[in-house]
């Protein structure tokens, strides 16, 4: 009896959005039994896995009662940056280095404008979209850019212990994530910048800091989500992110994370994401158009977040 009532209580403490993935795997294994295989589901993992990443960041920033607009520009320009620099002859590995620091300040300046510019986050992040998503189509002139290099096919195609390696990276992230947010001061900042700002300076923490760390943090993780979409689409691509960075929200509102309490964490984002994913991925294997996709995946999102608002009201009373 006792272990039945430690069960009920855990899938009680269960995010909605894990029932409702279950569901979703469930429905598209009854429409096309090819669904439910080991394949298919290795390629989701590595096709989320820029997603996957981005959406850390966007947690971090969210948790903090922002949102970060910014986080698709982020990925557009490291790609564009990193083969840009190759095509000028900066060895390729360097230059994907310099592409995620350009990342961090991209960041860092997102967080000034926030922090101490007191610009709010939605229109601050809004306006560094589109300033930097205009340079990545200036400097391609529009069009996708090429360079040639096996490591691109060397990062999606490698595999660490079976574990495909882009896969790994995703790993390293949120353990890294998860350390930043559950064991250091930084962790207790970002919640507390989410939850209660003003006991936070009252105890002598330099907010405009600690946000701008938060920035430059998510900017990091967008920076590896840009070198992930890089080897993946072997290009450097000015709107390939388009749009993950309302995804990315979505994703961490669905794992929980709350604007205003400061609450959540990156675990429940990973559900957010495959959410997402499985619902692109199951509407390509079932044969859905591509010109009805968008608009299915948008109302299963939006589904699954009036669902969860609505489960967790119910959960609070």
């Amino acid at each position: 009896m006792m272990s039945e009532n430690k069960v009920l209580n855990a899938l009680k403490k269960m995010p909605p959005v894990v029932f409702m993935l279950i569901a979703l795997i469930i429905l598209f294994s009854v429409l096309n039994p090819n669904y439910f295989a080991v394949n298919n589901f290795r390629n989701v993992f590595i096709q989320c896995a820029p997603l996957m990443v981005l959406g850390f960041a966007q947690t971090l920033v969210v948790l903090t009662g922002g949102t970060n607009l910014s986080m698709n520009a982020v990925v557009n320009i490291v790609t564009v940056l990193a083969v840009f620099m190759a095509l000028k002859g900066v060895p390729l590995v360097l230059a994907m280095v310099i592409a995620v620091v350009a990342a961090v300040g991209i960041g860092i300046f997102t967080g000034v404008l926030i922090a101490k510019g007191h610009m709010p986050a939605f229109i601050a992040t809004y306006g560094v979209q589109n300033v930097f998503n205009a340079l990545a189509l200036t400097i391609t002139g529009g069009a996708s850019i090429y360079y040639n290099s096996d490591l691109y096919h060397k990062v999606y195609s490698s595999s660490l212990l079976f574990i495909p390696a882009p896969v790994c990276v995703v790993i390293v992230m949120f353990i890294f994530t998860w350390i930043l947010l559950n064991k250091s001061k930084l962790g207790m900042q970002i919640r507390a910048l989410g939850g209660n700002r003003e006991a936070l300076k009252l105890a002598g923490v330099n907010v405009v800091r600690s946000e701008i760390t938060v920035y430059a943090v998510a900017g990091f993780l967008g920076g590896i989500a840009g070198l992930l979409t890089l080897c993946r689409v072997e290009s450097g691509q000015p709107i390939v992110a388009n749009g993950w960075e309302f995804q990315s929200v979505a994703a961490a509102i669905l794992g929980g994370s709350s604007f205003k309490e400061g609450k959540g964490g990156v675990t429940g984002t990973i559900f957010g994401v495959l959410l997402i994913q499985i619902a692109q991925n199951g509407l390509n294997v079932i044969g859905v158009q591509a010109i009805y996709q968008s608009v299915l995946v948008g109302s299963i999102v939006l589904a699954a977040i009036i669902i969860d608002a609505v489960v967790r009201m119910r959960r609070r009373d």
